[in-house]
């Protein structure tokens, strides 16, 4: 029902005018799975997208069943592991000695001190990975080396996952794309999902766009640094991993041990307070999730709530309690377009407003309550609006419309109208957004007075009326 929904409110014409051909959604509603994809092309439920980044998220699930099997611990350090060549080729002489201190913890929590933040991919040869750590040809990144000593801080490092990916093969014994086959996709049954390339049969995958009516040069990318950015899947199949992680934290016969699910979601030490990473996945006082987003054009977003099990510290305890998502919920979206993330933004923020889920200051990985304008939709716009109407600081203006509806203008330009916003709200708010532009303004009260947010590209401002 909420995906019926959501697409009278997102629809092809809507994402094909922003630059995206396609969105696939899935929902997870109190632990039951639904999926659609707006598009005027052919994807459908099945089709494949590259998970990207949440490839590192998928990844640390598999990490935390071999914890939880015993092959080994967060803390164990990784050197013993990792072949002489590879180190040989990666470490410089002045910092080598740095490597006794990499642990599984460092590495999934993007503290181990290494370099290479992301990888383009390759559309043509592609080189082992020990070329890629050493950065020897045809790599296209440089070394990964130490930019910072183990521990001391937090610097995402997708050269630290591909240690990671070299680690796992060693211990298990078997090519990186088998262990999280084994480890992972075969027992959560996600049937459409592959790290690495796609079968030679393949032809239900979405190809890569850098505008909704122009292909990328290619039509993906190959990643050798499978553990970073090698899934292949649909968010079917991602909120299928997100599922089992909240049963995890409900019971410890859940896919993992209940103490390893919470110490995989507990947000790691750091002073900078510009992370809210986990071991492999964001996570904060509501939610757990991670976005993605791979050359030449896809970019795409999931997340799950836990209830507030793990990080039960962070922040006001009444802004907590106030976010707090239920338990068994969640949402993935995926999209081929390198403009897609803007749009995913938008629905998140529309899923949220049709659920009635309590307004969130911030989601993971990067994703603010205020640096998006949300969709339009038509409807009733009240009078509670009128409170607000007037002139206000930097020279926008609320006013009212021949037709009794509100419309908002700046300086000496003519008024656009306003329709009200899919985005969630706190109690005795109001939001609309301007028909045809990227601006939305959010009414509320500072201090017992009425006062105005507005939202366009650049961010947004708190006005005074003047």
């Amino acid at each position: 029902m909420t995906l019926e929904r959501l697409t009278k409110i997102v629809t092809a014409d809507t994402l094909h005018l922003a630059g995206v051909p396609s969105a696939s959604i899935a929902i997870l509603e109190d632990g039951k799975l639904s999926a659609t994809v707006i598009t005027n092309g052919t994807e459908n439920a099945e089709t494949l997208y590259q998970a990207c980044s949440i490839s590192k998220a998928i990844t640390s699930l598999a990490v935390a069943r071999l914890v939880d099997d015993g092959h080994f611990s967060y803390d164990t350090r990784v050197i013993q592991q990792i072949p002489r060549d590879v180190l040989a080729g990666m470490l410089e002489p002045s910092t080598a000695h740095l490597m006794e201190y990499v642990t599984v913890r460092t590495l999934l929590s993007h503290t181990s001190g290494f370099s290479q933040h992301g990888f383009p991919g390759y559309s043509g040869e592609t080189p082992h990975v020990a070329d890629v750590l050493s950065g020897n040809p045809p790599s296209n990144t440089p070394k990964v080396r130490f930019d910072s000593f183990p521990a001391a801080q937090f610097s995402y490092s997708g050269g630290g996952f591909t240690v990671l990916q070299v680690f796992l093969e060693q211990v298990m014994q078997r090519p990186f794309k088998d262990v999280m086959y084994e480890t992972v996709l075969k027992p959560l049954d996600m049937t459409r999902s592959s790290y690495g390339d796609l079968r030679a049969d393949e032809i239900n995958y979405a190809k890569a766009h850098l505008t909704a009516s122009t292909q990328a040069n290619v039509e993906y990318h190959k990643f050798i640094e499978r553990a970073a950015a090698g899934l292949w899947t649909t968010p079917t199949d991602l909120l299928k991993a997100i599922a089992a992680v909240q049963e995890s934290l409900l019971s410890d016969s859940g896919f993992l041990k209940l103490p390893t699910a919470k110490e995989m979601l507990t947000q790691i030490p750091q002073d900078s307070g510009l992370t809210t990473m986990a071991l492999g996945w964001g996570s904060d006082a509501s939610v757990f999730g991670h976005s993605g987003d791979n050359d030449p054009g896809y970019q795409c977003y999931a997340f799950g709530a836990h209830g507030g099990i793990v990080n039960a510290d962070l922040g006001d305890e009444g802004m907590r309690e106030s976010s707090r998502l239920p338990l068994r919920n969640g949402l993935a979206v995926m999209t081929n377009s390198a403009e897609g993330f803007k749009q995913i933004k938008k629905i998140v923020g529309a899923v949220f407003f049709l659920k009635q889920w309590p307004r969130f200051q911030s989601l993971v990985c990067g994703f603010g309550k205020a640096d998006f304008v949300p969709y339009g939709i038509p409807g009733k716009t009240g009078d509670e609006w009128r409170k607000w109407a007037g002139r206000w600081d930097g020279g926008w203006s609320l006013v009212e419309r021949r037709d009794g509806r509100p419309a908002l203008a700046f300086r000496d330009l003519p008024p656009q109208s306003l329709v009200p916003a899919a985005m969630p709200l706190d109690a005795g708010e109001h939001m609309f957004v301007a028909h045809g532009l990227g601006v939305a303004v959010r009414m509320m009260w500072k201090d017992g007075k009425p006062a105005m947010e507005v939202i366009q590209g650049g961010g947004a401002r708190i006005l005074d009326p003047e």
